[in-house]
C-alpha cells in the first residue's frame, strides 16, 4: 500500500474536485506546498499512470479518478500510526525522574555571553 501524507492527501482530493487541468502555482498558493513537495507528489502518481503533467498543470487520468474512488479509504482513512504524535501514556513511559537534575549540554552554550554577563555587557534584549 502506498503511504500518503497529508499533504498528498489534500493535493489528491483536490485535483480529483476539478475535471479539468489544475494550475501548479494554484495548488502552491492553496496548500501552501513547495514547488519540489507538488512536483514529487505529481511524479509518484504520473508513474504510476494515476495523473498527468501539461507545462504547469497537472490533472488526474481517468484512470487515477477510478483509483481515488476505489481506493478511496485507503488514501483518506488510513492512517500509519507512527506518523501521529504519542499519546500521554506513551510519553510518560519514557519520561524522566522529576528528581533527575538538569544538566545543559556545555558544548551548546555560547562562552560569550557568560563573559559579557560577568562584565556587564549583556543588555535586556540580548545584545551588547
Amino acid at each position: 500500500m502506498i503511504k500518503f501524507t497529508s499533504s498528498d492527501r489534500e493535493v489528491i482530493r483536490f485535483l480529483f474536485s476539478k475535471r479539468d487541468w489544475v494550475d501548479l502555482y494554484r495548488l502552491h498558493v492553496e496548500f501552501g506546498l513547495s514547488p519540489a513537495q507538488i512536483l514529487d507528489m505529481l511524479e509518484r502518481l504520473i508513474d504510476v499512470g494515476l495523473a498527468e503533467r501539461q507545462a504547469a498543470e497537472a490533472r488526474l487520468t481517468v484512470q487515477g479518478r477510478d483509483w481515488v474512488l476505489a481506493a478511496r479509504g485507503n488514501i483518506f482513512f488510513f492512517t500509519d500510526s507512527a506518523s501521529w504524535r504519542p499519546s500521554a501514556k506513551q510519553l510518560l513511559a519514557n519520561a524522566m525522574d522529576p528528581s533527575t537534575p538538569y544538566l545543559p549540554n556545555l558544548r551548546l552554550i555560547d562562552r560569550n555571553f557568560f563573559v559579557k554577563m560577568a562584565l556587564g555587557n549583556q543588555s535586556n534584549d540580548g545584545t551588547s
